[in-house]
């Protein structure tokens, strides 16, 4: 008997609120959700439903007012404050949509970033920033500032920043928002492949439409709840709607 993959991302029951009194806002209003290991799982939904504050949740960034949060088996709702920082740099790889890259450093230093701040050598940290980086198309690059890239070679830049540490897994939010069609196609199936990997999953908040080929499940958020959760197979042809 073969034994069944571990959820990458068990979420029950979140909620959380902003602001006090007659100013506060709740956001998340009980979520569920599962995020399947070796799967791409697009988080979609209108602005201001919610699903930004989810993410930053999951990855230790935000604390949940009630509910509970397993990263492959690590609670991270119940992690202590000082436990979060090793947690983040061990097991989430986070993507940006502005890539986030320091302008003045190389592709090569951007992308060594969390291996220096995790106490590596700055001389293994670059060596294997080149092999990621050349992995990703970007061998004739590694010199260059932010500033001197494509907006495609940027967010590719960001991705190995990303994947560097090795990651279990990768959380983007809006990754292709900034990019052209080309550009975003090659971000995507990048995930894509990331994602295949059954000790990994990828997690995308998205409002790009042209991303949903790629998903093997896509979650709607609506008002700060889970609607609906459809696999590649069954969902429909616009889960926005």
């Amino acid at each position: 008997m073969v034994e069944e993959a571990q959820p990458a991302v068990t979420c029950r029951g979140l909620v959380k609120a902003f602001g006090t009194g007659e100013t506060r806002t709740t956001v998340l209003r009980g979520v569920d959700l599962t995020v399947e290991s070796g799967e791409m799982t697009l988080l979609v939904g209108p602005s201001g439903c919610g699903k930004t504050t989810l993410i930053s949740i999951i990855a230790g960034i935000l604390s949940a007012d009630h509910g509970r949060v397993d990263v492959f088996g690590t609670p991270v709702t119940r992690l202590r404050k000082h436990d979060l920082p090793r947690f983040r740099s061990q097991m989430i790889g986070f993507i940006f949509q502005q890539f986030n890259l320091l302008p003045a450093l190389s592709s090569i230093e951007n992308a060594a970033v969390p291996l220096i701040l995790a106490g590596a050598k700055k001389m293994d940290a670059y060596r294997r920033s080149t092999a990621s980086l050349e992995q990703l198309g970007l061998g004739a690059e590694l010199h260059k500032l932010p500033a001197e890239l494509s907006g495609g070679q940027q967010q590719r830049v960001a991705i190995a920043r990303a994947l560097i540490h090795e990651p279990k897994l990768i959380v983007c939010d809006e990754p292709t928002a900034s990019l052209d069609a080309e550009s975003g196609r090659t971000v995507m199936l990048l995930l894509r492949d990331i994602a295949v990997q059954m000790s990994r999953a990828v997690l995308v908040v998205t409002h790009d439409s042209r991303t949903f080929s790629f998903a093997d499940r896509i979650a709607l958020m609506i008002d700060g709840r889970i609607s609906a959760s459809e696999t590649a197979r069954d969902r429909p042809r616009d889960v926005t709607q």
